[in-house]
């Protein structure tokens, strides 16, 4: 009777040990680029790029490495936890990371004449193409920003708004909003004052990919914007 409770027992070990053995993370190296690249999951946004081990160029990474702030700029070199996960949703990783360790962070020389994501957001007419989810068909609404003034202006609806803005690494904040105060048509003013609500004095996380502006808030996309081109 021992014997068998025994052999049940070292069965029982067995099985935990084996199933802990088998849902361990990975210890990976992963190197991550000094900047990001325009990607599109659920939305257009941007994406860290990273090469593994075994990587000859840079690949898109689509998810997040918990416990890791990205700052672009620097190049990281870090070791990371690799787990495989259960039942995955549709169109999400099949793996969760975690961060282990810095290994490196360098800091990269960019050249001063090297165009970036703002440059541009600067350069063009942002028309709006979508809100809160709801996609918007010949929208009048548009803006435009001043790079060396900081400051934004455009059409609203019937009425032009204008105000200051701030950016920073992945953050655009809109400030000091006003604008003029012209009649308009039941549709445009509710056009108006939904669009005005959403932007004024607010700040996003924003990223600009296949040619859209896109600005979010509590990760949901809420404001996307397309190129405006003549």
């Amino acid at each position: 009777m021992l014997k068998l409770s025994t052999s049940k027992l070292m069965l029982t070990l067995l099985l935990v040990f084996g199933l802990s053995a088998a849902s361990k993370a990975d210890v990976i190296t992963l190197v991550v680029k000094e900047d990001l690249a325009s990607c599109t999951g659920v939305a257009p946004m941007s994406c860290m790029q990273v090469k593994y081990k075994n990587s000859k160029n840079w690949e898109l990474f689509y998810s997040q490495i918990a416990g890791f702030t990205y700052k672009p700029g620097y190049r990281y070199v870090l070791l990371v936890n690799r787990t495989k996960r259960k039942n995955v949703p549709a169109d999400a990783s099949a793996y969760e990371y975690k961060l282990k360790k810095v290994v490196k962070k360098i800091k990269m020389k960019i050249p001063a004449s090297a165009n970036t994501a703002w440059d541009f957001v600067l350069k063009h007419k942002w028309k709006l193409i979508q809100m809160n989810g709801v996609t918007q068909k010949d929208s009048p609404v548009y803006m435009t920003f001043d790079g060396v003034q900081k400051r934004v202006s455009g059409k609203s609806g019937c009425n032009t708004f204008f105000g200051a803005y701030e950016k920073s690494d992945g953050t655009l904040s809109f400030q000091q909003m006003a604008g003029t105060m012209m009649a308009c048509s039941e549709e445009l003013n509710k056009l108006e004052h939904q669009f005005l609500i959403l932007i004024g004095d607010q700040t996003f996380k924003y990223d600009v990919a296949e040619q859209t502006l896109n600005l979010y808030q509590n990760n949901k996309l809420v404001l996307m914007f397309g190129v405006d081109r003549p």
